[in-house]
């Protein structure tokens, strides 16, 4: 008796080998694989601060040096030419007690916004609410790891920092 299949006849299962030297991959595994390395390059595009910078050079600091104050932070403003690029922006300069001088990248370390400082003594990235102290070290919110620095230099009275050619300047907060 020959039976043609219908559609509640059990159709063969296949034992799942395959020939050798071949893969076998399903459909559905196939796409989970693509979305996650599409999510993955997503993911490190956007993280963009752990990525390398492009080479850095020294820009002079609209500041004078005489008049900073232990430990309040000045916003102050640079431009100049690096790498064959113009380079304009600002960052925070502040004096620390012990006289030395340290700059920091006016972008949060969260998601590269823009932060002031705030009455409270402390730096404030309004994007997600990332706190910061003085020494740039974290507070409080999302910001993975302390404010990012540029190196600084005082010579002759003239402050100045060296900052990579691609810098730009943050987005402000929302």
């Amino acid at each position: 008796m020959n039976e043609t299949p219908g559609p509640h006849t059990a159709r063969p299962r296949s034992t799942g080998a395959t020939p050798t030297g071949t893969l076998s991959i399903s459909r559905r595994r196939a796409l989970a694989v693509i979305g996650s390395t599409v999510a993955s390059i997503v993911l490190l595009d956007a993280c963009g601060s752990a990525a390398v910078s492009a080479p850095g050079g020294w820009v002079r600091a609209d500041v004078d040096p005489s008049g900073l104050i232990p430990d309040q932070p000045v916003p102050v403003r640079f431009a100049g030419t690096v790498g064959g690029a113009t380079v304009a922006g600002s960052a925070w300069l502040v004096r620390r007690s012990a006289g030395d001088l340290v700059a920091f990248d006016p972008r949060c370390t969260h998601a590269r916004c823009a932060y002031d400082w705030t009455d409270q003594a402390s730096f404030a990235c309004l994007c997600h609410k990332g706190f910061f102290r003085v020494d740039g070290s974290v507070i409080s919110g999302p910001p993975p790891r302390p404010l990012d620095r540029f190196n600084v230099r005082e010579t002759d009275g003239r402050v100045e920092l060296q900052v990579p050619a691609d810098f730009s300047t943050p987005r402000p907060a929302d």
